[in-house]
């Protein structure tokens, strides 16, 4: 068998006798080797919030599936029993923080909410074209972030590491969250698992501000990353329960033109 190198074979070849012939002149000259480089620091240890949300990370697939999409669309349903409610969903995702809400409910419309990077609004039957501020805007602008599993600390100034508890039945580590604008919310990680099982806190919406509890269960594998495709969040200000389904997400897909505002939304912004 013949050995042929390759050019990079050949530049380490050369770099190699580059450094002998180097240090042979040294020697010669009576010079001494330059010391070695200090060897780099090691990387600080994780926290444990770190740890519980690193966890997470490779249980839904890793880092690298993460970031190996740049666009998304998910498409599922939603069901309010107590209130007669049902409809169809689709979310569209694009990095690093676009991100678009349609539902459409029969007999009453559709409910878009989109924010592109720069402003957030929102239009619906009732209320019309508005544009999001405050609240509003800083939890539309954080559930946007198509990564942001991998975007804990620059998301929450606020990361504690509350101990194990129970969530829904199953052993889970918490954490407790305040994001940038001081919104308070607790998140649930299983134990055995390492997925994220429950989520409570406020959310801020045209009502104001609501608390709100929710449990994700079915994880479901899709272009290399794991996603909870049901999800049932209960409102109990308002005695109603709302179940989300997942049933499809496609990957680097999304058209840019799907988070330009519609003319009555671009009516509303300052000149």
């Amino acid at each position: 068998m013949s050995f042929k190198p390759t050019s990079r074979n050949a530049l380490l070849v050369l770099a190699f006798c580059g450094l002998i012939l180097g240090a042979c002149a040294a020697y010669e000259a009576g010079e001494a080797p330059a010391p070695a480089a200090p060897e780099p620091p090691p990387p600080p240890e994780l926290t444990e919030e770190q740890k519980i949300v690193a966890r997470h990370v490779e249980a839904i697939g890793g880092e690298d599936a993460i970031r190996a999409h740049a666009s998304m669309t998910i498409k599922g349903a939603f069901e309010m029993p107590a209130m007669g409610l049902s409809g169809e969903a689709t979310i569209y995702l694009a990095a690093p923080d676009k991100g678009l809400v349609n539902i459409e409910i029969p007999g009453f419309g559709s409910n878009v909410q989109g924010f592109n990077g720069e402003f957030g609004w929102s239009e619906d039957p009732m209320q019309g074209a508005r544009l999001l501020e405050g609240g509003e805007l800083s939890t539309l602008r954080n559930q946007t972030r198509i990564h942001g599993d991998l975007e804990y600390d620059e998301l929450y100034s606020q990361q504690t590491a509350v101990g194990e508890t129970e969530w829904n039945g199953q052993a889970a580590y918490q954490i407790d969250l305040v994001d940038v604008e001081g919104n308070e919310s607790s998140r649930y990680f299983a134990v055995e698992t390492g997925l994220l099982i429950g989520e409570e806190g406020t959310t801020t919406s045209e009502m104001g501000t609501i608390e709100t509890s929710s449990t994700l269960t079915d994880y479901k594998e899709f272009g290399g990353v794991l996603f909870a495709t049901s999800t049932t969040t209960s409102i109990p200000s308002f005695g109603v329960e709302m179940t989300q389904t997942i049933e499809s997400v496609t990957f680097d897909d999304v058209d840019p033109t799907v988070f330009e505002p519609s003319d009555a939304i671009k009516a509303l912004l300052p000149e």
